[in-house]
This record gives C-alpha cells, structure tokens and sequence, in this order.
C-alpha cells in the first residue's frame, strides 16, 4: 500500500519522484526519500541495476533499502500484498 512502481530502466531519469531536483551538474538529492526496492526474486537483476544507477546519478545509498528476497520470499512468508491496484 501507498508504494510507487518505477520500472528500473526508467529510476534514474525519475529521481524527482524520490525527493531529488535536477541541479547542472545533475541530481541534487539531499532530500531524497527513503527507497525500498525489491524484484521478482533473488536472482532476479532488475533491483541491483537501478540501485547502481541511482548511486551513480547521486542517490545516496543510506537511503535504499534492498529486499533481496523479492515478491517471491514476502509472498512466502504470507505478508501483505495488494494485487489490482493499478
């Protein structure tokens, strides 16, 4: 609930939606939001990709949290999943 899906080819060019500005020499994101991302599963590569790239654009690490697990594990484990909500 109250998540925001950003496909992971698309979250560096959207780093405004998680509290950075654009600045001229890129990205300004001292106001950044904290960022949980995750995938379908633990091998899957999606996650590790845009991690890096926002790093690389500026995004400060200390605000990603990285479920490895992914959808698979949470669902596994019986959590909360809100399915038809787009």
């Amino acid at each position: 609930p109250n998540s925001v899906h950003i496909p992971y080819t698309e979250v560096a060019q959207r780093l405004d939606e998680l509290g950075c500005t654009k600045a001229s020499s890129g990205w300004n994101c001292a106001q950044a939001k904290k960022v949980y991302a995750f995938c379908n599963g633990p091998v899957c590569p999606q996650s590790p990709i845009a991690i890096k790239a926002m790093v690389r654009d500026g995004f400060p690490a200390a605000r990603i949290y990285y479920y490895r697990g992914g959808m698979l594990d949470w669902e596994a484990l019986g959590l909360t999943v809100v399915k038809d909500a787009f």
